[in-house]
């Protein structure tokens, strides 16, 4: 700690030669930001053991320097008292761009340690109170801050729903979720009031046929018992993996606010799910059309077809949690002009640095209890100490209800990136769009991630080794998505700038069952 310590207080030199015209060369030889690179790589079997100090300067460096240091292990914070200023009542402030700076780095759960004089004359207590003011007047936590706390950085196996039966704990946190319900309600609600004009533009169609004197009198009968038929028509909603309910509930809200009759399946396979379903159709849903079919949806019969499915089976890239192969199995269950919530999903990619996820990756064990074969499994993880090195591109895209019902659901995309700054690509992270219906929408891309949203975190390729990029390099990613008769899974690769091998090629270290 003490080696960093010193390298990083020449911060204040180093930043102003990062912020001029330097050749690559220049900045290796310059910048801390490639000393620590350098140091950390030599000591890479105890990389996870250093922590970086870093001083402030007075002149900050550019963003780009700047945001490298959040994907680093940084401890502390050094802040000289040259650095403040003294406000009309005496007491020493901070410049309102080193307080942005240090709010970031709170993030980080960062220790401020004061150096220098004091140039006070309330004493270095002034100076504490203000450091523990800031601390204190942080922004209060979002909605997904909150729910994530104690989760940030750290590895979680992703869900397999049709292996394994989820728990009540799991369907806790997904229903903790208010945007996401209320964007269904939304989408539902749009979907029924569609189907309701769909019928009534029939219905004016038949009524303008009962206006030609030519119609005979059958034909007139025919035409009036259709119309009253329709006026009474009830929409037939079946909500494919229904969990403890609260889609049912949403679709409900949405059908009342569309002055809507509505049929209800529930469709769920778990046995724990299966009771709190059965207990709320019994009390709170009593009097309703609301019906219970347990099974797996992709092998059922119904009494009758659907106009509207409704799921929630995405996982954090989208179709990790085999949503496609679901819903495909589902289709014979949806009328020929159905419509399925969500109608449409696209997962996206992008080049990740972040020390803290490769060092965790490196010393997890995959499933098989195998140690080195972690970093060929995907990750769910809340990344915060992480640097995203480029935009997100657009992966896998599926649409339901299918085309053509033959089409495999296997993909494969290269995706190319282009580096800004010299870095390191410890993985790739995995984000999704959805398209509810219409323009509701679902997102984690954090360009325009869903406000407050909290049911799916990124989830993370690691790489076996960390690849060194240099400042305007080209970064190439494959990616398939395998499908065979019992499993889904993942295989990635980069092939430039430098090639790396094909990870869990065949599936041999994370499977998705089917």
């Amino acid at each position: 700690m003490t080696y960093l310590r010193n390298i990083l207080q020449l911060s204040r030199l180093v930043s102003k030669v990062e912020n001029k015209e330097s050749t690559p060369d220049e900045l290796s030889f310059c910048s801390p930001w490639h000393w620590w690179l350098n140091l950390s790589t030599m000591t890479a079997d105890i990389s996870d053991a250093l922590g970086i100090v870093l001083e402030i300067p007075n002149d900050l460096p550019n963003e780009s320097v700047i945001s490298r240091w959040f994907s680093e292990p940084v401890v502390c914070l050094l802040i000289d008292t040259q650095l403040f200023l003294t406000n009309s009542k005496g007491y020493p402030v901070l410049p309102k761009s080193h307080q942005y700076i240090i709010n970031r780095f709170f993030k980080l759960n960062v220790q401020i340690v004061l150096t220098g004089a004091c140039r006070n004359d309330k004493g270095y207590a002034a100076y504490q109170q203000y450091i523990a003011w800031l601390w204190q007047s942080q922004d209060a936590p979002d909605l997904y801050e909150e729910q994530s706390k104690g989760l940030e950085d750290q590895l979680q196996e992703p869900l397999q729903p049709l292996r394994d039966n989820l728990s009540s704990t799991t369907y806790s946190i997904f229903e903790m979720d208010p945007f996401k319900y209320q964007a269904y309600e939304t989408a539902i609600y749009k979907a029924l009031c569609d189907r309701l004009s769909k019928y009534n533009e029939s219905n004016t169609v038949k009524e303008k046929c009962l206006t030609k004197p030519s119609q005979s009198l059958q034909t007139k009968e025919h035409l009036n018992a259709f119309i009253n038929h329709n006026s009474n028509i009830c929409q037939v909603v079946m909500v494919l993996g229904a969990g403890r309910g609260p889609l049912v509930n949403a679709t409900i809200n949405a059908a009342e606010r569309a002055q809507c009759k509505v049929r209800i399946y529930a469709i769920e396979k778990n046995p724990n799910a299966l009771c709190t379903l059965r207990s709320r159709i019994n009390h709170e849903w009593q009097g309703l059309d609301v019906q219970l079919i347990e099974g797996d949806m992709r092998n059922l019969k119904t009494p009758e077809k659907a106009d509207i499915f409704v799921s929630e089976l995405l996982g954090s890239f989208g179709d990790n949690e085999l949503s496609p192969e679901c819903l495909d199995g589902a289709q014979p269950m949806l009328k020929d002009d159905g419509i399925s919530i969500p109608c449409s999903y696209t997962s996206y990619v992008a080049p990740l640095q972040s020390l803290q996820i490769y060092n965790e990756t490196r010393r997890s064990k995959d499933v098989t209890n195998r140690v080195g074969h972690s970093m060929e499994t995907p990750y769910v993880v809340r990344l915060r100490n992480c640097q995203i090195l480029s935009s997100p591109q657009p992966a896998f895209t599926f649409e339901h209800p299918k085309k053509e019902s033959n089409q495999s659901n296997a993909r494969e995309v290269c995706c190319s990136f282009n580096i800004q700054q010299d870095a390191v690509v410890h993985g790739i992270a995995g984000y999704f769009e959805a398209i509810l219906y219409k323009d509701v929408t679902l997102s984690t891309h954090p360009d325009r991630h869903s406000p407050q949203m909290v049911s799916w975190f990124p989830l993370v390729f690691p790489f076996e080794y960390p690849i060194h990029v240099r400042s305007k390099d080209k970064i190439t990613l494959y990616l398939w998505r395998n499908v065979s008769s019992r499993y889904v899974w993942y295989e990635w690769v980069l092939t430039e700038p430098r090639p790396t091998k094909i990870h869990n090629a065949a599936g041999h270290v994370y499977k998705i069952a089917l």
